[in-house]
């Protein structure tokens, strides 16, 4: 029911625009009338006006709703030229027929000895008279049409990035996973306090994977928690608990960012870092300006001697790179630097 209520209202709306339309167009050309004409009697014109409308309206309608969508759109010129002459013709004619034959001898008497013949037609005059007023109607719809095709689109682009983010945010490495609950069930025997805490841990990353990341940005004090947790879990498998060294500078209260756009170059000095290097193996810097945040992540790194373990490609640089260009549009620098034996990362976000 209300369904059917907000149909006819939209149907209600759209007459009415027209009615008002074609309303103030008489209203337009009786008022030109009335200023270059001193001696102008209002009621036969406005009833001349009216009626002649009638042959502006449906020479409108015919051409924007039937000509253009069935031959100019389609690319079918040849067809629509032959039409759209044959068609004006019949409304000049038309036009002629309602002049002639009615408005001339009701409404200007005085005027039916000087008409002339029937068949005393100025087509070029005519011609413009007519579709002067069908330029412009077909020119409100073309803009119309135009508008709602942007609007549409950009709502497509809207649905398309949105589900693009939503893709390229929750691609956790599972090899991550897999490592980490094998390392809890190697800690349960010996040591249970850590294995709780590690258990902790991963429960509060799964929780910001399943219910944080849903959003567009979460406070950057939950990134920073997150990548702690991560970095931790990951230093399960690491001889030297000194291994990873994490800073955070800066306060940045209410500071919001995209969530998980940090761990990927975390994951990535992981998963290509060289382990066997004295401590720190890997460096991670977060500073928090009023106008900026800067993060770095630097590790050791062997072209020649990389061996890559996991070759799940995880969350990946090349889609953090594509989220960078969704979200921070002009608004972010990122360099990577693979020289002296480092491979250094480094996102500047702006706001």
């Amino acid at each position: 029911m209300k369904t059917e209520i907000q149909t006819f209202n939209f149907k209600g709306r759209r007459v009415l625009s027209h009615v008002l339309f074609w309303i103030g167009y008489i209203l337009f050309f009786l008022l030109q009338y009335a200023f270059f004409y001193k001696d102008m009697e209002l009621l036969p014109s406005a009833a001349s006006l009216t009626l002649t409308a009638f042959v502006d309206i449906g020479a409108s309608y015919f051409t924007v709703y039937y000509l253009l969508p069935r031959f100019l759109f389609k690319k079918k010129y040849w067809e629509f030229a032959i039409i759209f002459l044959i068609s004006a013709a019949i409304f000049i004619i038309l036009q002629r027929v309602l002049l002639y034959f009615i408005s001339y001898p009701y409404f200007y008497p005085d005027y039916v000895s000087k008409a002339g013949p029937f068949w005393k037609i100025n087509p070029f005059m005519s011609f413009i008279n007519i579709y002067t007023v069908v330029g412009l109607f077909a020119t409100i719809k073309l803009l119309k049409y135009w508008f709602q095709n942007q609007q549409m689109k950009t709502e497509l682009e809207n649905k398309n990035k949105t589900s693009e983010l939503a893709l390229l945010r929750t691609q956790l490495n599972p090899h991550f996973l897999f490592n980490t609950l094998n390392n809890i069930d190697s800690l349960i025997m010996t040591n249970q306090e850590m294995a709780s805490d590690a258990i902790i841990k991963l429960s509060d990353i799964m929780r910001f994977m399943l219910y944080d990341t849903s959003t567009d940005a979460v406070p950057l004090d939950k990134e920073i928690n997150y990548l702690k947790s991560y970095i931790s879990l990951q230093q399960m498998r690491l001889k030297d608990p000194k291994f990873v060294k994490f800073s955070s500078e800066g306060s940045c209260p209410g500071k919001m960012i995209a969530p998980m756009l940090f761990i990927p170059f975390v994951e990535n000095a992981f998963k290509h870092g060289q382990k066997n290097v004295k401590a720190p193996g890997i460096e991670i810097k977060l500073i928090c300006n009023s106008d900026s945040i800067n993060f770095e992540v630097i590790n050791h790194f062997d072209k020649q001697k990389e061996i890559v373990k996991d070759k799940t490609p995880g969350i990946g640089l090349a889609n953090t790179m594509r989220r960078l260009e969704l979200l921070y549009p002009g608004k972010h620098e990122l360099n990577i630097d693979e020289s002296n034996g480092f491979y250094r990362s480094t996102l500047i976000i702006l706001y």
